[in-house]
Order: C-alpha cells, then structure tokens, then sequence
C-alpha cells in the first residue's frame, strides 16, 4: 500500500487567466525504477534480486546476501501528436476557426535516474534508502499551434526520498515499511488572447500573451510490504 500527498502552491503569473486541469495520478506514474523492466516487472514485488527491491517491496531486503548499492537511468521518449479535425473557437469569437497548425510532437527525451542503497544491521534487520522520481509527464507543443489556448507546456517533476526498514519475522515471513518525502515542481503555461477581450474585431486572436503558473511543493506518505514463502 503506498500514499502520497502533493500539495502545489501556485502563483498566479498573468492576469485574466482562467486555466483548469484534471488528470488522473496514474497517467503520470513512471514505472521505470530499476533493471527489473528487463523482465517486463514480472514478480517485482516478490523476486528480491538485488537492492531496487526497496521501491518495488522493501520486505525483500531481509533476502539480500549483502550491502548493495544498485544505481541506473531510463531513457524514455513519448509522443503526443495531435490532428485538428475542424475544429473551432467558442462563442467568445463568434465561431471564428482558431488559426494555427498541430502544434507538432508534444513529446521529448526524458532521462529518469533511479538509486538504491540497502545494508545488512543484523541477519534479521535490514536498512535501505531509495531515491527516484516517482511521477513525471511533460508535453509542449508550438507556440502558435491551434490548442494554444488550452495549452502550451505542461511540465511536472517529482523526487522521492525513501528510507525503509526490513524484519525477517522467521523463515517463512519478512516484513518491510517505509517512509516517503517528496518533492514536486509544476510549470503550466498557455495563451491569452488579449486581443479578443479588448473586444476589437481586427484584433481577434492577433494579440496573444503567454500566461504561466509555477509551483512546488514537499509531500510525504509511506509505503509497506510483506513476503511469505
């Protein structure tokens, strides 16, 4: 079972912005922790093969034969293309068409480092600490594309710091818990059309601004874990 609360403090970066969002924690949970993907995360809870056994399950530490420190990087590259099927502006515009192109591939490279670092205090206790980004999503697409009201670049960074303790309970149960801090970064931005609300028809949709809103924040939870063979 693992918890996590984020909580954003944002500021307010331009005026006349009404910007809402809602998306789901599980479109920006990144699975990519450890060399264990290799293996496509089949038994990644319950195989203990080396010290990222700590994000995945941290009672599998009690089945290390030793100290480890495991480190690694994934390297990943999403793609969000978008096709404009005639689509237009609201009411605010009489119904004029938004002008602009798709906005190319919102996608980029992204680099997710992981660390893990668990050692043996008795043949019973283990201690271990982990350090990776749990959440992570970012898109930006053109400047000028046909969604630039809606939005431009939407950017969130997380890290977590998670030192956990491991019993072996007897032969036959190990028992895990942890602690969580995280820290969170956001950075939304999208465009205004200032030339719209000054209510000038010539203007419509010529006078654009960029409206930004940042945050960051620290969140903590815990995660738990049990092995029984």
């Amino acid at each position: 079972v693992m918890t996590e609360h984020i909580y954003f403090s944002s500021i307010l970066a331009a005026a006349l912005l009404n910007l809402s969002q809602s998306a789901s924690a599980a479109g920006f949970g990144l699975v990519e922790q450890s060399a264990t993907m290799g293996n496509a995360f089949a038994g990644g809870a319950a195989a203990a093969e080396d010290a990222s056994t700590i994000y995945f399950n941290p009672a599998g530490m009690t089945y290390l034969p030793n100290d480890q420190l495991v480190m690694g990087v994934q390297a990943a590259r999403p793609s969000a293309n978008f096709s404009n099927d005639g689509s237009t502006r609201s009411a605010t515009t009489g119904g004029l068409p938004t002008p602009g192109g798709d906005g190319g591939d919102g996608g980029s490279w992204a680099f997710i480092p992981n660390i893990y670092y668990a050692k043996t205090i008795t043949p019973d206790i283990n201690l271990g600490i982990a350090i990776s980004p749990l959440f992570g999503l970012k898109t930006e697409y053109d400047k000028d594309w046909v969604g630039r009201y809606q939005g431009i670049k939407s950017d969130l960074k997380t890290i977590s710091i998670n030192p956990s303790i491991a019993f072996k309970v007897n032969d036959q149960i190990s028992l895990g818990f942890g602690i969580s801090a995280m820290r969170a970064n956001a950075e939304l931005t999208n465009a205004v059309d200032f030339g719209t609300l000054l209510g000038v028809p010539a203007l419509f949709q010529k006078r654009d601004g960029i409206a930004t809103i940042k945050g960051d924040d620290w969140g903590f939870g815990w995660n738990a874990g049990a092995i029984f063979q």
